[in-house]
């Protein structure tokens, strides 16, 4: 059991030294070598300064990124990116690839399979991103039950948007949301 812990803290502080657990913007000219690296899962956000779903984007990623050693989490911006938008034929954005081993396994155009109403499809939690991610392998996730749902409830600590939020002297105050 030692070992398994011994191991499990090795592969952490080697991931956090290829960048994981962070969100971070790369350019044109990283895109390879940090795709390509040693890294077995990567996830690259291809983004538009101006497009307010980007920034949509980008606010769960970094929720996401640090919960999530396993994976690469990386934004690119698609105006200073024309050849790889080209050759990843990225038509839409924002746009999120998830290579394994350097080759793209999956992708997410705009906010397809994530908004909880298709009438207003800006609207999605974190959770639902998580789950996608999980589904592509690059991350391990399971959305919580819902007998974990009622606790909190009843200790008092609500779901607000992205967080759990409420009940006084219950850890921090806040968790995240994870459906």
């Amino acid at each position: 059991r030692m070992a398994e812990i011994k191991a499990a803290q090795v592969l952490e502080a080697e991931n956090k030294a290829r960048g994981h657990g962070e969100y971070r913007t790369i350019s044109q000219d990283e895109f390879l070598p940090e795709c390509a690296s040693s890294s077995e899962w990567v996830a690259v956000h291809f983004f538009h300064d101006e497009f307010e779903r980007c920034k949509i984007m980008d606010h769960h990623l970094k929720l996401v990124a640090p919960l999530h050693l396993s994976c690469k989490f990386l934004r690119i911006d698609a105006q200073k990116a024309p050849f790889f938008v080209s050759k990843l034929q990225i038509r839409t954005l924002p746009a999120l690839l998830v290579f394994q081993d350097g080759k793209a396994v999956d992708r997410l155009t705009g906010f397809d399979k994530l908004a909880i109403d298709p009438k207003e499809p800006d609207k999605w939690h974190t959770g639902k991103l998580r789950q996608w991610l999980a589904s592509t392998g690059a991350i391990e996730y399971t959305p919580p039950t819902e007998e974990v749902r009622e606790e909190m409830r009843r200790m008092g600590i609500t779901p607000r948007g992205t967080v759990w939020s409420g009940a006084k002297g219950v850890g921090s105050g806040v968790y995240y949301e994870d459906d």
